[in-house]
């Protein structure tokens, strides 16, 4: 009298509701392979649930802030190559200009040079996020070279240079660390290098800034050429042949120095890539320990869905058969 499934032939109650809750919950079990109830699946011990789920949340910032860096190395490497870019426009029409008898006047050049520190001007001035690329994460917004002080200043270089060893001169130490390039046309930003915490007390710091001796050098080679119409000493045959001597080799320093410090950046890049696959591989292997904590074994869902399908079945005839009894069959 006690068994389940006569019960509807005892009363009139619905025993069915129960049967259709636990065979949805076992359908939801077989669809999202998780236990419906954690709670009950742990024993209500969350602890090793919970050193999982932190783990997770622990990578999942790791994984952000190099994803941050990683643009951030991305848009300098493409600001290193404007820059690199410009530079390469100059040096391949110095010869020629400077030639007595070539098809370029150093005018031409001037203006080629012009366009050159404008766009290295601007390669400094990108940003991400609201913060300065090449000044430490400033979040000010504005280029970090004044382009007219630089420009005004340097012209007064050259004017007042006597002979192109005094002109070289001149230019080195204005932009020499502690100059008048730094004091005037500069602008101040932190010192401090911008920094991508990956944990562990360990941070990702951007290499490069328009502080840095490469971004000096691609700087002055393009103000000096820029300056040469505004010289203050005549320039004939010897100077012209001085300076298609000195010109280029100071370009291809500048040039060489350029691609030191974009490898350094590309190292950076490699370790933040390595890092990255390094926690994608980490978060793999939490996600799957925390499925295997909170998964559902399908042949023991299955088997008990299975169960409780053939339970409902046999409470739905039993109840269908009782539907049709007369009193004289039911008091049989």
């Amino acid at each position: 009298m006690t068994n389940n499934s006569l019960l509807p032939l005892l009363t009139g109650r619905d025993h069915s509701g129960a049967s259709r809750s636990r065979i949805e919950t076992m359908t939801q079990e077989m669809g999202t392979g998780r236990v419906a109830d954690v709670g009950q699946a742990l024993s209500s011990d969350f602890s090793a649930l919970s050193q999982i789920s932190h783990a997770l949340r622990t990578t999942d910032a790791r994984a952000a802030s190099l994803g941050n860096a990683a643009i951030w190395l991305d848009v300098m490497q493409g600001s290193m190559d404007r820059i690199e870019q410009a530079g390469t426009a100059i040096r391949d029409k110095l010869v020629a200009a400077l030639t007595p008898t070539g098809y370029l006047s150093v005018d031409n050049l001037s203006v080629v040079a012009q366009g050159a520190m404008n766009d290295i001007v601007s390669a400094l001035g990108r940003t991400h996020d609201g913060r300065g690329i090449f000044t430490n994460g400033d979040p000010g917004g504005r280029a970090p070279v004044d382009v007219d002080v630089l420009r005004a200043e340097t012209q007064a270089l050259a004017a007042g240079a006597t002979d192109i060893a005094s002109l070289m001169t001149a230019f080195d130490d204005y932009f020499a660390q502690g100059g008048a390039f730094e004091t005037n046309a500069l602008r101040a930003f932190p010192a401090d290098p911008m920094q991508f915490p990956i944990g562990e007390g360990k941070s990702i710091g951007i290499p490069v800034s328009a502080g840095d001796e490469s971004v000096r050098e691609a700087l002055k080679e393009a103000a000096l050429v820029a300056a040469l119409p505004d010289l203050g000493f005549p320039v004939g045959g010897m100077e012209l042949a001085e300076l298609t001597t000195i010109l280029p080799a100071r370009a291809a320093a500048a040039s060489t120095k350029l691609a030191t410090s974009r490898a350094v950046i590309g190292t950076v890049e490699e370790r933040v890539d390595h890092i990255r696959k390094d926690l994608d591989q980490e978060r793999t292997k939490l996600e799957t320990r925390r499925s295997d904590t909170i998964s559902a074994d399908p042949y023991d869902t299955a088997t008990r869905l299975q169960n409780e399908m053939t339970r409902l079945e046999t409470l739905y005839a039993i109840t269908a058969r009782k539907s049709r009894l007369r009193l004289t069959d039911y008091l049989r």
